[in-house]
């Protein structure tokens, strides 16, 4: 009795305290071991299920020991002290408001006045950005640059610091860290029985790996905060950050982050070397105060960063009218990335597209060959590739017609390829060939591409038990789980359209004008194909890196980063990086 006094009294962890933390770090080894598993995708469903337990498992007695953390304020009430903030900041922003929409909407902006096209709406400092940078010289410096995991993981580190800082009472993000969701529609947030939904989609293993990266990446900084490693560095993070460094806490830092984060040019860029190509050089990740209100719709990116003033500037992509919701397009993501890492997913989507498995098996004769060809294009050997509806301005990947290829040729076909000049190997990507057909395989190419789609759509058609609409007006079912059956219903609706696309193209090409009678034919169907294609060949060069440039499966990773945002001028467009993207609070439910 005395004992235990005195230790309470002294400050000093009790015997029980000791005990329980060495059990965690245990538990959090366990944890990271299982997070570095690599399931097959037969038993995929049953690792994840055992890995969410696990965390479970973990929380619930963590939670014993640990407060977590209680936002301060509910969203709602952090306006006022949000917006005063802003205006203390200099922040420009005369021609809206903020305006809760309610439901999945959330928060929005609204015009206070009718607004031309090109008119600037805002217009926010660098200081009030929270960046990469800020985090590397902070109390985590030491941390970061003493650590092989985080010392190349700049999503880790600003999650990590976003969590900090949100830890301390007086921190000067404080205002902006208020008006962030509590929680978020993102995959992390979903149970089993509403990520169940999704099975028969591509996305579902997507959407694993990205728990399964969330949980190691938690259980390795859990290790990092309560062993003797680093054990000086880490004290220099505040004792509220630490000990409230929960699994629920982490994942809510690592939402804020795909949800808000955006590239921004380095301190170290000038208008003088913006030129240089090296996108890892030259920029570095932000959240971004009030530009992360916006919602979503299509149209034109309309957002730059001013070197000179190092300010973002975001200005009107259409005219709006008085009492309006002002939107602003986030650029082209298909809708698993913007579920997975936004959670919210845009119906007839124009830039979606579903990914397929495809591989050269090496029991294949011809392996050695395929593989140096397909070496020479630069397309994987076994890999992920993206096929989208083809019925609207965008072709399918390059790529992947370039697999196709190689895989269905002969000996002979593939030995002349090989032996032809590099600048002669794009023909090898093209759709679209006038004149003699080159490809004598492509008849034989796209009715496998149709069967390898017909199958995926069983796949969901079997998961889908029963009419999507009534399904989605079931009012027992979550938010998650509608969310999933609507990703679900628009890969169908894609695949569809690429598998009638495949049937037709197939056809035109055994008839005595293949491609001809392919696009310019005289049906209202040859009609709508032949507006396609030219569509197509406009904007084939422009959209190239979105359909090309695919991310690899980086489970270590919490985004893919992939666009250029620096140019020559000044004002530099931004668009949302590949797999995350300035918030729309269409991703939330407070």
């Amino acid at each position: 009795m005395g004992k235990k006094s005195r230790a309470k009294q002294s400050g000093k962890p009790t015997g029980a305290a000791i005990r329980a933390k060495k059990e965690l770090l245990k538990m959090a080894t366990e944890l990271f071991k299982l997070g570095v598993t690599c399931p097959s995708r037969q038993d995929e469903w049953d690792y994840y299920l055992k890995l969410y337990n696990a965390v479970q498992e973990f929380s619930r007695r963590q939670s014993t020991a640990c407060k977590g953390i209680t936002p301060s304020v509910d969203r709602e009430s952090a306006v006022d002290g949000f917006e005063t903030w802003l205006k203390e900041s200099g922040v420009s922003w005369d021609k809206l408001k903020l305006h809760y929409f309610g439901g999945e909407l959330g928060f929005g902006l609204v015009a206070k006045e009718d607004i031309n096209m090109k008119s600037l709406l805002m217009s926010i400092p660098r200081t009030l950005m929270i960046t990469y940078e800020e985090a590397t010289k902070s109390y985590l410096d030491e941390v970061i640059a003493g650590n092989e995991v985080l010392s190349v993981m700049p999503n880790v580190c600003l999650a990590l610091f976003i969590h900090c800082e949100r830890c301390i009472p007086n921190s000067k993000y404080k205002p902006f860290i208020d008006i962030i969701p509590s929680k978020f529609n993102t995959t992390l947030y979903f149970t089993p029985e509403e990520m169940k939904h999704l099975k028969g989609s591509p996305s579902l293993s997507t959407a694993i790996n990205q728990y399964k990266s969330i949980v190691r990446q938690f259980a390795l900084l859990y290790q990092v905060f309560h062993s003797n490693h680093q054990k000086s560095d880490i004290a220099k993070i505040p004792l509220e950050a630490r000990e409230a460094f929960t699994f629920d806490a982490y994942r809510w830092s690592v939402s804020a982050v795909t949800t808000r984060q955006n590239k921004i040019p380095t301190t170290l860029l000038t208008a003088y070397n913006s030129d240089n190509d090296d996108d890892e050089l030259l920029s570095t990740i932000a959240l971004i105060p009030l530009w992360d209100m916006f919602n979503h719709s299509n149209g034109p990116l309309s957002t730059t960063y001013n070197v000179g003033g190092k300010t973002i500037d975001c200005f009107a992509m259409c005219d709006f009218k008085s009492g309006e919701e002002v939107t602003i397009c986030y650029g082209g993501r298909p809708n698993s990335e913007l579920l997975i890492h936004n959670g919210f997913v845009v119906t007839e989507n124009p830039f979606d597209k579903v990914k397929i498995n495809l591989g050269v098996s090496p029991k294949d004769p011809l392996y050695k060959k395929r593989t140096k060809l397909l070496q020479r294009l630069g397309v994987v050997v076994n890999g992920q590739f993206p096929i989208c509806a083809m019925d609207s301005n965008f072709p399918t990947s390059p790529d992947l017609l370039a697999f196709l290829r190689v895989f269905h040729m002969e000996e002979d076909g593939l030995d002349e390829w090989l032996e032809k000049d590099t600048k002669e190997l794009p023909a090898l990507r093209e759709v679209y060939l006038t004149g003699p057909l080159v490809f004598k395989a492509d008849p034989k190419m796209w009715l496998y591409l149709e069967n390898r789609v017909s199958l995926l759509l069983m796949g969901l058609n079997k998961s889908l038990d029963g009419e999507l609409d009534s399904m989605l007006e079931d009012k027992s079912l979550s938010t998650h789980a509608k969310l999933a059956l609507q990703l679900r219903g628009e890969e169908k609706r894609v695949l569809t359209a690429c598998m009638e696309f495949c049937k037709q193209f197939r056809l035109s090409l055994i008839s005595e004008k293949p491609i001809e009678s392919f696009v310019n034919g005289s049906s209202s169907e040859s009609a709508d194909v032949k507006e396609s294609f030219v569509r197509n060949k406009v904007l084939e060069k422009l959209i190239k890196k979105s359909q090309t440039d695919e991310p690899n499966d980086n489970t270590e990773s919490v985004q893919n980063e992939d666009n250029e945002i620096i140019q020559k001028l000044s004002a530099v467009d931004i668009e949302t990086t590949d797999s995350i993207n300035t918030t729309s609070d269409n991703a939330v439910v407070t």
